[in-house]
């Protein structure tokens, strides 16, 4: 415990503060009574301990002859919540594959923007499967705590906690799924039920972190007296100094105060940050973790307008649903003279708020071209920025209200491509056919995208052949052969004669990921297999644009059945090139 370093005396003080902190009836009455949890949701599995996944104790012999086996404990490691509905990986995804290998690529998911590689880490983390082989490291923590851990890390706070509700109350790295559970509660804003746990906690854990959490509660509760008592006693221990959060709590009771920088955002300090009615820094948001982001972009004690660039960020990364997007784009206040002036001006967006403003503009003029030009300027702003598919997902709603007429050509091409991006193909066919006649190259090249996604194709739309050499760059020509050859569609050698130059490059990715997936895919061991293809498919946040790793990771996902994913991959690196 961190005070033990401290005199008897001293000891007994911070000890009797923290009980006192805890035992406070205004508190309780303040927070409620306990959330009850929801029971499970139609069409989903009744929780159930999975089965024993460790080697059988070896069976001992009585005196009377008669052979006892124990029971091994029940590995809850990957324990997962998804319905049959959203298409969870097979139980057996991890037969053949070492828990050791399992924990130490987890360590290295990180967020991306393409929704294809989002939907299958959110797949392959909360499928039900039988754990990896395996003992976790006494000394580290375990396969449960560094999964949830990265679905926490990639802004899935729900889902983290659908996992947490299931499981035994009493396993190991209790406190660390304990503290897990009370920042994913902040995360949700839900701060009464994360104090109750807090409340829990501290009595149970103590510690540092747990006396903050308790003195952020008091703050949002009104016990600011309580609140000053315990960022007294952290400094008379001499606790390891935290500037923001003292900052954060006097604000929050009702002392002035000025954030200029947060520089570890974390739910607890944003919980505290909106109470005291303080924006949040527009440095934080490129720092901040997931669960915090979304945490912000949906608390509606937040104006809407400071919300947006935690919203934006969170949805490119799929923390926040682009419907919820859209939705807060749409609460943003305007005056009717700024909506007119949007109508007018031909520039691009440049701020998040003028990006809520056209899609205002989009969402209610009554006027079909002007909701057109507003929807052009937006996916042509995010095209620029490295966006353009979490916008076309934002505006495919908008996008199917409108009817594609040859008034529209100019707009036709990023329309279509955006439905299809978005699954929308049917649509993105209409908006084809305007461009037949009007733009023969913006036709074909968006023949090859839905080619690619392997949509039915119109009679018109058939007889066009895809673009000619001359109409793509060599970058272009290679990336599209490549992914043509990761989707199995014959490929001749000549085609590749044009593409040899300039020299080969022998930059690579990690030989550790490259050769291990390779494996993996040829012995058909599905989990190794997605979790590998998404580490290799990764530049960052961004989907690679490097052919020969995408014609691997298309290819891979095809032979472990998950073509459709594959050829949304190929789609939305075709979009990234420029087709």
């Amino acid at each position: 415990m961190w005070y033990r370093t401290r005199s008897c005396r001293t000891e007994r003080r911070l000890l009797a503060a923290l009980l006192m902190l805890l035992a406070t009836p205004a508190a309780a009455q303040q927070l409620g009574p306990p959330v009850q949890l929801l029971p499970p949701a139609p069409g989903t599995r009744p929780v159930e301990p999975p089965p024993a996944e460790s080697a059988p104790t070896p069976a001992t012999a009585t005196d009377d002859g008669i052979t006892t086996t124990p029971l091994t404990q029940p590995d809850f490691a990957w324990y997962g919540t998804l319905g049959q509905g959203e298409h969870p990986l097979p139980r057996a995804m991890w037969t053949g594959t070492p828990r050791a290998l399992v924990a130490a690529a987890l360590a290295q998911l990180g967020p991306s923007s393409s929704p294809t590689l989002q939907a299958l880490t959110r797949r392959l983390l909360l499928s039900d499967a039988a754990a990896p082989a395996g003992a976790d490291p006494q000394d580290q923590p375990s396969l449960l705590a560094l999964r949830l851990t990265r679905l926490a890390a990639l802004g899935d706070s729900d889902g983290a906690m659908a996992v947490l509700d299931a499981l035994p109350p009493k396993l190991r790295d209790e406190e660390n799924l304990a503290r897990l559970r009370v920042e994913l509660l902040f995360a949700r804003n839900d701060p009464r039920d994360g104090c109750q746990q807090a409340q829990s906690g501290v009595a149970e854990y103590q510690g540092v972190w747990w006396a903050r959490a308790v003195i952020a509660c008091q703050a949002l509760t009104g016990e600011h007296a309580q609140a000053a008592l315990g960022l007294s006693l952290l400094r008379e221990q001499k606790a390891p100094p935290d500037p923001v959060f003292d900052a954060l709590v006097e604000a929050a009771t009702g002392h002035r105060a000025k954030l200029e920088k947060l520089p570890q955002p974390s739910p607890i300090l944003l919980t505290l940050l909106a109470a005291a009615k303080l924006p949040l820094p527009d440095a934080a948001v490129a720092t901040a973790d997931l669960a915090s982001l979304r945490g912000w972009a949906t608390n509606e004690l937040v104006p809407a307008a400071q919300r947006l660039l935690a919203g934006e960020r969170a949805a490119s990364l799929g923390a926040l649903a682009p419907q919820a997007l859209g939705e807060l784009y749409a609460k943003v206040e305007f005056k009717p003279e700024e909506l007119g002036a949007a109508i007018r001006r031909s520039k691009l967006p440049t701020s998040a708020r003028e990006r809520a403003l056209l899609y205002q503009v989009a969402r209610t003029d009554p006027a079909t071209a002007v909701r057109a030009t507003a929807l052009k300027a937006l996916l042509a702003e995010a095209h620029a920025r490295g966006d353009f598919v979490v916008m076309a997902r934002v505006a495919a709603p908008l996008l199917v209200q409108l009817t594609p007429s040859d008034d529209l050509a100019p707009f036709a091409g990023d329309a279509a491509r955006a439905l299809i991006v978005a699954g929308e193909t049917s649509d993105a066919l209409h908006w084809q056919s305007v461009l037949l006649h009007a733009d023969p190259d913006q036709f074909a090249r968006i023949g090859v995208l839905l080619d690619l996604a392997n949509a039915p194709r119109g009679d018109a739309a058939a007889s066009e052949g895809a673009p000619s050499d001359a109409r793509l760059t060599a970058p272009q020509k290679t990336l599209l052969l490549a992914l043509e050859t990761g989707l199995g569609k014959p490929v001749d050698a000549s085609d590749w004669a044009p593409l040899l130059a300039p020299p080969h490059s022998g930059a690579m990715p990690s030989p550790a990921i490259w050769l291990d997936q390779r494996r993996a895919t040829a012995d058909r061991r599905i989990g190794e297999t997605v979790l590998m293809t998404v580490l290799l498919a990764h530049d960052g946040e961004r989907l690679t644009q490097e052919p020969t790793v995408l014609a691997r990771v298309v290819s891979s996902l095809a032979l472990v059945n998950l073509e459709s994913e594959a050829r949304a991959l190929a789609v939305e690196a075709a979009l990234d090139a420029g087709l």
